[in-house]
């Protein structure tokens, strides 16, 4: 998630640990050229218990607890039924009730299952999305986009579902699933701003321990460029070719559900999307590389679970959609979820740009 040096560091090395939690995740013999032991059992669990001891309790509690608190405090209300979205409204407008009821039907369930199933969710999103966040250093920008999260993406899901659906079924709609999506969308995000991190991190080593040597150079005598702001690296802002091309797939591929069939126009459009983003940044910010960092087998390991967690995300709530779900308050969780985190992208790049 988010150096090396002789004894006489170490106590410089723990001060500064929460400010820069790679300096104990790194892996000693990737730093100095030797192989890296695969992961075990021992060194995940022992890598897991370092990174929650890192943040402060009530830090990760605040992540983890009150919202799964408060969807089963709402389950247990008696007549919460009657907060479920009606899809007979002609609008999330329509009156204070349906306005209500638009916001409140994600914090409402329809059974026990339902409930657990997007708890359990929610728990694996913010277990990857928590420790990049950390990498990336992003604790607040978390914090921050589910706040907005909360308060804008029921309202939108339901206005979504109301012009999709409206026309087609009264049905009542419930679930936290949208929000859900909307983490799912933030995930995609974090994953390439917390590589572009450890991007930075690495080319700070690589500077720092050039001028420790006396100059930049090689053996030769040649000057060595370093890596922080190369074009070999990875830049944050190539998150919106995976989303795109996620959305281009679940517009193309056939669902699981029979009101939502595959739009080939739809999906061909966020398909060329993809491919002139990727070929925009890939002239302004050169190819992006995800290897050759000399990471340790724990922190490869999260990104891969952070990866596998996304990709299995888009497959179940936007392709693969099970029988009764709501693939359009999905859709429109996930593109709130990215844009949210995505303009923060956006303005840290402006930032850069205007400072350099």
């Amino acid at each position: 998630m988010s150096g090396d040096g002789g004894p006489g560091e170490r106590v410089r090395e723990s001060a500064s640990r929460d400010r820069d939690p790679t300096n104990r995740d790194r892996d000693p013999a990737s730093r100095h050229g030797g192989s890296a032991k695969p992961p075990t059992l021992r060194g995940l669990l022992a890598s897991v218990l370092a990174a929650v001891r890192s943040r402060p309790a009530a830090d990760l509690a605040l992540v983890t607890l009150p919202l799964p608190a408060l969807l089963v405090g709402v389950s247990l209300l008696p007549g919460v039924e009657a907060w479920r979205f009606s899809l007979a409204t002609e609008g999330v407008l329509e009156n204070r009730w349906s306005l209500w009821t638009a916001f409140a039907s994600s914090f409402v369930h329809a059974d026990p299952v339902h409930l657990a199933d997007n708890v359990v969710n929610y728990w694996l999103l913010v277990a990857v999305a928590y420790p990049l966040s950390v990498v990336a250093g992003w604790r607040r920008r978390l914090l921050g986009s589910v706040a907005v999260y909360l308060a804008v993406v029921p309202l939108v899901s339901a206005w979504a579902t109301v012009v999709a659906l409206g026309g087609m079924t009264d049905a009542p709609t419930a679930g936290f699933s949208d929000v859900n999506s909307a983490l799912l969308g933030y995930l995609v995000v974090v994953w390439f701003a917390a590589l572009a991190a450890e991007w930075e991190r690495d080319g700070d080593r690589e500077r720092n321990g050039d001028r420790d040597r006396g100059g930049d150079q090689d053996r030769g005598g040649n000057r060595n460029q370093t890596r922080r702001g190369s074009p070999a690296d990875i830049d944050p802002r190539w998150s919106v070719v995976a989303v795109f091309a996620s959305l281009a797939l679940a517009h193309l591929a056939p669902s699981g559900v029979g009101y939502f069939p595959p739009l080939p126009a739809v999906g061909s459009l966020f398909a060329v999307g993809a491919v002139v983003a990727a070929a925009g940044l890939s002239l302004a910010t050169g190819r992006p590389r995800v290897t050759g960092l000399g990471l340790s087998p724990e922190r490869e390991l999260l990104y891969v679970t952070g990866a596998s967690v996304a990709a299995a995300g888009v497959i179940g709530s936007l392709v693969l959609v099970p029988f009764g779900s709501n693939v359009f308050a999905h859709l429109a969780g996930y593109a709130v979820g990215f844009a949210v985190p995505f303009v923060g992208v956006l303005a840290d790049a402006e930032t850069d740009g205007g400072g350099g």
